[in-house]
């Protein structure tokens, strides 16, 4: 079962708990409220682009049915959970005007800002999507965008060249928005007749390397028509580029989930007791360890290295708050120590996962280090817990 599937409520309810009896130090307590407000609300995607981009129909796609349609225009969408299928809008004059129905079937009251849409759809309780559409002045859309990455977890911009001006725009978003959004080159099946697509991936491959987590051509009409019932066509669906997109974005939104759950934890465990409950299911890292052989070495090294992390935790406490450089470095030197484990282990197929998946980590920490902030340095703290609970999944106690 997925962390997705899984009820955080409990969880959730023991840090507000920690919260509202004081337990959390006051220098710690901004970053407790800001979990508690992660851990219950859904995932943020925001899709974005200029008009015509392709946003409804590659939403419409990732949800597997037509629900926006062509009724967007230049109106700010949010798809949402609801018990029943109806769509809210918000005009000029204030009015909130509520029609039963998908917004592709309705028609939207003229002078509509912003229209809210509501499906009782179970994935929409942990990731949501809004349709941010780009125009006018270039210092508007500017604007646009970097209120979105003040509110998004994940970005997909949409495109169909990703020419200068998208650049320039987009060169302006924060470094930690970019880490978590995707360029999406819509409209490939046309790329593909006109046999441009390879050039233009290639064209615009050495700026998206920088600039995205990962580059996808998605042709968004075929992906939707290959999730069509009765009979879903997953060949179909894989050459549209629609599953690879939505395999994508499903990992980054239980990676963010599994850090909020793992950093509400290790409060709760430092500063408010145990959690409760059972142990969290397996969180999405980079890297998944298989079962490893060699248990009794590698627990005693992962006890030590949860030790020492809780043991900064406590030091950054006495110290004011989190100190980013001396957090990073003592992360850096832990996960070398459990490297140097691995090392001295005797090499099988599960050791050699396990190695590879604590260098996976030290490069990641390696990124860390060039950011130098507090940030940062929950992020290094996180990820040890992380690759600690991958690794001792199943070693035994």
């Amino acid at each position: 079962m997925s962390l997705l599937q899984t009820d955080i409520s409990p969880l959730a309810g023991r840090l507000e708990h920690t919260l509202s009896t004081g337990q959390l130090p006051a220098e710690f307590s901004g970053w407790g409220s800001q979990l508690l407000r992660r851990l219950r609300q859904p995932v943020q995607i925001i899709v974005t682009g200029g008009i015509g981009s392709g946003k409804s129909a590659l939403i419409d796609m990732l949800l597997g049915r037509v629900v926006i349609g062509r009724n967007a225009g230049s109106v700010v969408i949010d798809i949402c959970h609801g018990d029943q299928e109806c769509a809210v809008f918000e005009t000029a004059k204030g009015e909130r005007l509520q029609q039963a129905g998908v917004l592709a079937d309705l028609d939207m009251p003229a002078g509509t800002l912003r229209t809210r849409q509501f499906l009782p759809d179970l994935r929409l309780r942990t990731h949501s999507y809004t349709e941010l559409p780009l125009a006018g002045p270039q210092a508007r859309q500017q604007n646009l965008l970097q209120q979105a990455s003040g509110a998004a977890d994940i970005i997909l911009w949409c495109s169909q060249a990703f020419p200068d001006t998208e650049q320039g725009l987009w060169a302006e978003v924060p470094d930690s928005t970019k880490d978590h959004s995707f360029l999406v080159l819509t409209m490939a099946d046309r790329q593909i007749m006109r046999g441009t697509l390879d050039g233009l991936i290639k064209t615009v491959e050495p700026v998206a390397a920088e600039e995205f987590l990962g580059v996808y051509p998605v042709a968004a009409i075929q992906g939707l028509t290959a999730q069509a019932e009765p009979a879903p066509a997953h060949d179909l669906w894989r050459s549209s580029g629609g599953k690879q997109l939505a395999d994508g974005v499903m990992r980054q939104v239980e990676t963010g989930r599994a850090s909020d759950v793992d950093q509400a934890e290790l409060l709760i465990r430092q500063f408010g007791g145990e959690t409760a409950g059972p142990a969290r299911l397996q969180s999405a890292t980079p890297a998944a360890a298989p079962p490893l052989t060699a248990a009794a070495g590698l627990s005693s090294a992962l006890d030590q290295m949860q030790t020492r992390v809780e043991e900064m935790l406590a030091e950054a406490e006495a110290a004011g708050g989190p100190q980013a450089g001396p957090v990073l470095a003592q992360c850096m030197e832990m996960i070398r120590g459990l490297s140097q484990t691995l090392e001295a282990m005797s090499g099988s197929t599960a050791v050699e996962a396990a190695r590879e998946a604590a260098q996976d980590g030290e490069e990641m920490l390696m990124l860390c280090q060039l950011e130098q902030d507090e940030d940062a340095a929950i992020d290094a703290v996180t990820l040890l817990i992380q690759l600690k609970k991958e690794l001792t999944e199943d070693v035994p106690g």
